[in-house]
């Protein structure tokens, strides 16, 4: 697995089909990349929100938007 690769591609994916909810997006990046937790995704998001790249909400039930900023 190229770590490197899966910012882009969540970038990619946010492009194509504009905000998900946080299952949603685990879903289509476990897809592309093999062996990714929820936890790395968790902080792959919060070192691209502090970069400014994607902004992530918090909705009701402990659910997460996210899209790009």
């Amino acid at each position: 697995m190229d770590t490197k690769l899966i910012p882009a591609n969540i970038v990619d994916t946010l492009r194509r089909t504009g905000p998900l909810k946080f299952a949603d997006l685990f879903k289509r990046t476990k897809k592309q990349h093999s062996g990714f937790s929820e936890e790395h995704l968790n902080t792959l998001l919060m070192k691209m929100e502090i970069r400014g790249i994607v902004r992530v909400y918090r909705l009701p039930r402990g659910k997460r938007r996210i899209e790009l900023a």
